[in-house]
């Protein structure tokens, strides 16, 4: 497994991204090839001679091959996509400006004094519990604010907006400006799981769970921002 990640990797966000187009491409050569057999299956049944009949059925069976594999390629892409995706770690599919969610006002020190940043772990009452979630339209019902987790869970929202582009689910620690996008989709979601999370590997403390959201122009939406509590078992 360790040595498919790379591939992994780089295959799953290129297919997510492309899925439609995708499907066009194989559907058009499968269509095409679809014709080709007909043909040849008419002119196989048609055949007097044995040598014409042979030439036909190797005409019969080079457009039926094709088929067979652009149908499996189908198959491919339908179950990378829609199960393999989702659940799969560390996924990053689409770069996104990266928000200052943390910003606060700065405290002058006092002289010869430099204070220390409490540990990210200890850092639970200045920082936000929600930000730009909006109910209905953009917004996390699975986990909760502040609520606990470990393990692998489900995660639950709503992704409503108009004309839809794409949406990735991301995690920080607190105090921490680097996020890690878990992964991404592009359909609309009421109400429903959009993903899993495996906080397994993750040291406890206090993460932020964000849901960024775009339209079909890249215009990003406020993104729906949650604190959680990751613990070991």
């Amino acid at each position: 497994m360790d040595e498919l990640t790379p591939i992994l990797d780089e295959l799953l966000p290129f297919l997510t991204r492309y899925e439609a187009w995708i499907y066009v491409a194989l559907g058009l050569v499968a269509l095409f090839q679809l014709r080709w057999l007909v043909q040849s299956w008419h002119e196989w049944r048609n055949a007097v001679f044995g040598l014409e009949r042979e030439i036909a059925q190797r005409r019969f069976a080079a457009p039926l091959t094709i088929f067979i594999l652009m149908a499996m390629l189908v198959v491919g892409e339908f179950v990378l996509v829609s199960f393999v995706a989702p659940s799969y770690p560390q996924v990053v599919l689409l770069a996104t400006p990266t928000l200052d969610l943390q910003a606060t006002a700065t405290i002058s020190p006092t002289a010869g004094v430099t204070p220390t940043p409490p540990p990210a772990s200890q850092v639970t009452l200045n920082a936000p519990v929600t930000e730009g979630c909006k109910a209905g339209v953009i917004e996390w019902l699975s986990p909760k604010a502040d609520e606990t987790v470990s393990a692998t869970i489900e995660l639950k929202g709503v992704v409503n907006v108009p004309n839809l582009g794409f949406y990735k689910y991301e995690y920080s620690q607190m105090q921490n400006d680097k996020w890690t996008t878990i992964a991404a989709g592009n359909t609309p979601m009421v109400s429903g799981t959009i993903g899993f999370w495996n906080t397994s590997q993750l040291p406890a403390g206090d993460y932020l769970l964000r849901l960024v959201v775009a339209d079909n122009e890249n215009q990003l939406f406020p993104a729906c921002v949650i604190r959680v509590r990751v613990v070991q078992p």
